[in-house]
């Protein structure tokens, strides 16, 4: 990575990029997480083999857990995403825990949670928890943390008030 930055900054007359500093091994394992995370992973019919391999990459995931396949767990650190046990995630939920002029802050799903289909979970500035036993419906934006026991919906999701399902 050396030779990167000097060619960056004696030939070409640039600020090196970020990823010049990385040691060599970084700079090939992060690529290649994010084929392992964004292509091959979601693509796998078994959930115990999509489980391992999250975990293989750095994500905590706790045991029972159910992850359906074309999922897209965001990778830049993968330590901050947190799932505990007995957790549902239904096909084709979206993580994110970072965005423009934003940290990368943590999502925490707590046990006994179901994220609906299609679902969008993101983190925000502060992070998000989404509390024990509750449930998220399909198609959500869960943009704010969610209390333990409730049931939210909608884009942004809103929590279900008393008399909805």
């Amino acid at each position: 990575m050396y030779l990167v930055r000097l060619f960056y900054t004696y030939v070409l007359h640039k600020m090196p990029p970020y990823y010049a500093h990385y040691p060599l091994w970084l700079a090939i394992w992060k690529p290649l997480r994010k084929f392992i995370n964004v292509i091959i992973i979601p693509s796998i019919p078994f959930n115990t083999v999509r489980i391992f391999l999250y975990r293989i990459i750095g994500f905590k995931i706790g045991k029972n857990v159910f992850i359906g396949m074309k999922c897209y767990m965001d990778d830049i650190d993968p330590s901050m995403t947190i799932i505990k046990d007995d957790v549902t995630i239904s096909y084709g939920c979206y993580f994110a825990c970072h965005g423009k002029n934003q940290p990368h802050t943590p999502i925490l799903i707590e046990s006994g949670v179901y994220i609906g289909m299609r679902s969008n979970i993101m983190s925000g500035k502060n992070g998000i928890t989404i509390g024990t036993n509750s449930i998220i419906g399909a198609g959500s934006l869960v943009l704010n943390s969610i209390a333990p026991d409730t049931t939210a919906y909608g884009v942004p999701a809103k929590i279900a008030s008393c008399g909805q399902s």
